[in-house]
């Protein structure tokens, strides 16, 4: 029998679909047997898993509905078991591997990944892996994500590798070893154990495959599914023009963390190029090579490959540069435990962003662009609960969607495939009691297409027997996150974790009113960075998540739109008005209010503007206008007779040789972030809105949040 390495059958079509997609159905039954099987929130509702097909050697194969960045993570990690067993203990049917070695593959150790060799008539044939984010992790913090923690070895228990089944064989000496060093060996324990059960899915059925259609079709099918996966993918990127795009983002609590991102494109290849980057942190914000890597691999077949198999064909064309000591390629002992939600938030964003510039330059794939987030906040919460027994979980909220070129964005849906708890299950089995759950009004991003609304909650104590409960505070600290504005479009409202201390709510409980408005609650108010906490009694944690950023200028929103968001109780009418430019008479639009407003609107931006730095340039009269593609919306590249030029492509005001950074020729404006709405007030004194626009035309451009103190 061959080899797998040099099977060169050519499976027809129809055979090469079907088998494909019986591939894909096997990754979907494994993540069903999580779930199942599973029993904790971050399985069962909020999706915190992975589930995979691997080849022989480690190459991805097929993943489930798991985001690419865990599914390229765990073929690291099916790569290092190889190396790590294949000669010395051995590789025996049967087996299984547990590893959460962020050193060697996993993102943070809460994040317990076990790999199953699958073998077919004694040969191994390929490999399956999940991954679930475990309860807890024996941390210095409840859950795992420790804000205290200034090395790896604060953050719990760190496996490089190790048989936990062994020929079909539970090693109960290692099972307990591991269960027991954390805080909820019971829960981690079925954590566990929902893990074996999806492995042995997919040993099955992978037998059942080679049983029905024989060992080498399958092998050939899964060579085809990654071949034509980089095919596709490198012949959409030759399609796209070459390029050189730039993003930075920021994570700000008591110290400033900064991440760069150059993204370069020549033919149908891709360098990823983070230099520039912070050095590693003292705080667990920090993101292994391989997540760095993941990140990449993520967004590029979530941008460009949504429809191929999401396997190790997308590998290919991408190079990542991430120099080491940096936040995106930490060196032992950095802290990871906050990663997935900080540097990794902030890392994917960047990646979006720079595939998002580029894609805007390509007529045929433009209308894939979209306003992307650059995270939110979510916390851990542990205590003895109403029923006497300690608990260790999560709470998050909906985030809103980024509007795209072509729709409005999704309310309460811009996460991929994880979504949030149910609160009847949370109320059930944790003491606490929410005060409220509701879409975040004049939260979204503006724009000609708006952003999706985020959801803000809010909750109490109730029936604590310790009269308290811990809280893990994580995320993307800071102002500086949510969703981000595309072309134009406004940033969505900051995602805030905040607690209110000393409130009246025991007092307006007893008195039958419901609190809905945190004003009307007293007490003090803070904003919770990276730490540990405690709520109690007289508090009320409310937890506000990601809005999505809007699309274009939103003076150029249909007006009717604008009335019924407002009608949705999604825009205020203030926001209506001060925002869109639209004035609402009972209910109705005021035609020439409105065009009087957007009106007068336009002039204040233009009253606001300053000069360029650099001067433009006219075309002169009859020159050929004719262009070679678009650089991004009202923008676009010009071949004229001296070479190519950036100009709008409204009134064909030139900003310069397209080498040179056009916005150093665009009018600018900093103002008050409240202008892009009411509920950006909380960046006043320490960010602007800056806004680029056309010297020529005013002609919007650009939206960002800008530091006020660092000018960035």
């Amino acid at each position: 029998m061959a080899s797998s390495d040099q099977a060169t059958r050519t499976v027809d079509p129809v055979t090469f679909e079907i088998l494909s997609h019986r591939l894909h159905q096997i990754t979907k039954e494994m993540g069903t047997t999580l779930e199942r099987v599973g029993g904790t929130v971050n399985t069962t509702q909020m999706h915190d898993y992975m589930s995979a097909l691997y080849r022989a050697n480690g190459d991805v194969l097929s993943p489930g509905d798991s985001t690419g960045f865990h599914v390229a993570c765990a073929g690291f990690a099916v790569k290092r078991i190889i190396e790590r067993f294949a000669d010395d203990v051995g590789i025996a049917p049967g087996d299984m591997f547990l590893l959460n070695d962020p050193y060697l593959a996993a993102i943070h150790q809460s994040d317990v990944y076990l790999i199953s060799p699958i073998h077919y008539a004694d040969q191994l044939v390929g490999w399956s892996a999940t991954f679930v984010h475990v309860m807890d992790i024996g941390a210095m913090s409840p859950g795992g994500n420790s804000p205290g923690a200034t090395e790896i070895c604060h953050e719990g228990v760190r496996i490089p590798g190790i048989k936990l089944i062994e020929r079909g064989k539970l090693r109960q000496d290692v099972f307990d070893a591991i269960t027991n060093m954390t805080r909820q060996p019971v829960m981690v324990g079925l954590d566990l154990k929902c893990e074996i059960a999806a492995n042995n899915v997919a040993r099955s059925r992978m037998q059942e495959m080679c049983d029905e259609f024989g060992w080498e079709l399958v092998d050939a099918v899964s060579l085809d599914m990654i071949r034509y996966s980089e095919q596709v993918l490198r012949r959409r990127l030759s399609e796209i023009p070459d390029g050189t795009w730039t993003a930075e983002g920021v994570i700000q609590t008591s110290d400033t963390w900064r991440v760069k991102l150059s993204l370069r494109k020549r033919g149908d290849s891709l360098v990823f190029d983070f230099t520039g980057t912070d050095p590693q942190a003292r705080v667990g914000i920090n993101l292994p090579y391989h997540a760095t890597f993941g990140t990449c691999f993520g967004s590029l077949v979530a941008l460009l490959g949504w429809d191929i198999p999401k396997n190790h064909g997308a590998f290919a064309p991408i190079e990542v540069i991430a120099p080491p000591g940096t936040i995106v390629n930490p060196q032992y002992p950095a802290p990871v435990s906050l990663n997935t939600t900080s540097g990794g938030a902030v890392a994917r964003f960047l990646a979006d962003s720079v595939l998002t510039q580029m894609i805007a330059t390509s007529e045929k794939w433009r209308a894939e662009v979209g306003g992307k987030s650059l995270g939110h906040r979510l916390m851990r919460h542990a205590a003895e609960n109403q029923y006497g027994r300690y608990y260790v979980s999560t709470l998050t909220s909906l985030d809103g969607g980024g509007a795209t070129a072509a729709t409005d964005g999704t309310d309460s849906g811009g996460r991929s495939n994880m979504t949030a708890h149910n609160i009847e299950w949370v109320e059930l089995n944790f003491p606490l009691l929410h005060l409220f759950n509701r879409h975040i009004k004049d939260g979204a991003g503006a724009g000609m297409l708006r952003g999706g609304a985020g959801v803000e909650y809010a909750f109490v104590l109730h029936d604590a027997p310790q009269g308290r409960v811990k809280g893990v505070a994580l995320g993307v600290a800071g102002l500086r996150n949510s969703g981000q504005g595309v072309f134009g479009g406004y940033p969505g409202a900051p995602s805030l974790l905040l607690l209110q201390e000393g409130t009246r709510v025991r007092e307006m409980l007893d008195r039958d009113e419901w609190p809905t408005d945190p004003a009307a609650l007293g007490g003090e108010s803070r904003q919770l960075p990276y730490c540990d906490f405690e709520i109690k009694p007289d508090d009320v944690l409310i937890m506000i998540a990601a809005s999505g950023g809007g699309y274009g200028d939103p003076l150029d929103r249909d007006p009717e739109l604008v009335l019924q968001d407002v009608e949705k109780l999604l825009v205020s009418e203030e926001m209506a008005r001060t925002v869109y430019g639209v004035v609402i008479v009972e209910h109705h639009v005021d035609r020439a209010g409105t065009e009087m407003m957007r009106s007068r609107l336009r002039e204040e931006r233009t009253e606001h503007a300053v000069a360029p730095s650099r001067a433009g340039h006219r075309p002169s009269p009859g020159a050929d206008l004719r262009y070679s593609h678009p650089l991004r919306e009202h923008l676009e590249v010009w071949d004229g007779p001296s070479g190519s030029w950036v100009r709008c492509d409204g009134c064909g005001h030139l900003f310069g040789p397209v080498d040179e950074d056009w916005t150093d020729s665009a009018s600018r404006s900093r103002r008050d972030p409240t202008m892009a709405g009411p509920r950006m007030a909380s960046l006043t004194g320490q960010y602007l809105v800056e806004q680029l626009t056309c010297p020529s035309c005013g002609v919007l451009l650009n939206t960002d949040v800008i530091d006020l103190e660092r000018g960035a």
